[in-house]
């Protein structure tokens, strides 16, 4: 059974009408014919019932249409993706990372990469916290800015670690710690924090959560949020105060204050990532321009 012939069938599905399907498929109407008979030849079945007026499907032929128009989804998801695997190996690169979109620490250097590389085609996605492995598993991207808890034990992927990441607290510059050189655990008791729900929305302050726990800070009365964008305009209201990582600072929102938290526990420690099988020359071209640019950001992301 080949390609050709399950499009046929389906066209005939769609339309009921032989002339018209045949039209669809740029085949002459005695070539559909032949088409159709050689399926339910081929597979013992009716999966037809026609006259000089009407073609109907039988029970049969709608079980089949809906398993075909499954397969063909699916097969042309195969190519596409075998396309996209096949261009990364010419100067095609997609890069995923999660955090905020404009990703101070990030972007800068992948645009950078950009200018110094004007025949790659570069790709961004943002995805959430533990789901980018398997993303480089399946080839659906390259490369990978992740951290380190969410590629432990995965031995199909190889990676470079790249900077600690502190935490620190977003608040409204009118806030009444926004004058603060440092925050401690006492300094934030009362306050109305709010953070991504590292359960449903994306995870990207996973580890901040848990080491604030650590460090001594009641968690229990957090607002928890799906996105956080939903954490930065709160912020912005003079609503709440966020922890977050350091590298996610955005330095042009002039209404809204950054105070690194004063415990050197609370961090995550980030790395790049790719699949090990991955020999794409752009991709370690890549690699290597990351690894030569985060030594010159070490000393603005130390504690």
């Amino acid at each position: 059974m080949d390609i050709h012939r399950i499009r046929c069938f389906l066209s005939l599905a769609e339309l009921m009408n032989f002339t018209r399907a045949a039209e669809k498929q740029c085949i002459t109407q005695s070539s559909m014919s032949q088409q159709i008979q050689g399926l339910e030849n081929e597979i013992g079945v009716q999966l037809f019932v026609r006259n000089k007026r009407n073609v109907m499907l039988t029970p049969a032929g709608e079980f089949l249409k809906q398993e075909f128009l499954e397969l063909i989804e699916k097969y042309e998801a195969v190519l596409a993706q075998t396309r996209r695997i096949a261009n990364r190996e010419n100067n095609h690169l997609s890069i995923c990372y999660h955090g905020p979109p404009n990703w101070t620490f990030l972007l800068p250097m992948i645009q950078k990469f950009q200018k110094e590389n004007r025949d790659f085609q570069l790709e961004l996605a943002v995805e959430n916290w533990g789901e980018m492995p398997n993303g480089l598993v399946t080839r659906q991207f390259d490369v990978a800015f992740v951290e380190g808890a969410e590629i432990t034990h995965n031995n199909q992927i190889e990676s470079f670690y790249l900077y600690r990441d502190y935490t620190c607290f977003a608040m409204h510059k009118s806030h009444r710690l926004a004058r603060k050189a440092k925050l401690t655990e006492d300094d934030i008791k009362g306050e109305q924090i709010v953070m991504v729900d590292q359960h449903v929305g994306a995870k990207s302050m996973h580890g901040v959560h848990e080491r604030l726990v650590q460090s001594g800070v009641d968690m229990s009365s957090v607002t928890l949020v799906k996105r956080f964008e939903n954490c930065m305009a709160m912020v912005s209201s003079g609503m709440a105060i966020v922890p977050m990582p350091r590298s996610f600072r955005q330095p042009n929102q002039s209404e809204i204050v950054y105070i690194d938290y004063d415990r050197k526990e609370t961090y995550t420690d980030n790395y790049i990532a790719w699949l090990k099988c991955n020999t794409a020359p752009s991709l370690f071209v890549f690699i290597e321009f990351i690894k030569d640019s985060i030594r010159g950001l070490l000393p603005s992301l130390s504690f």
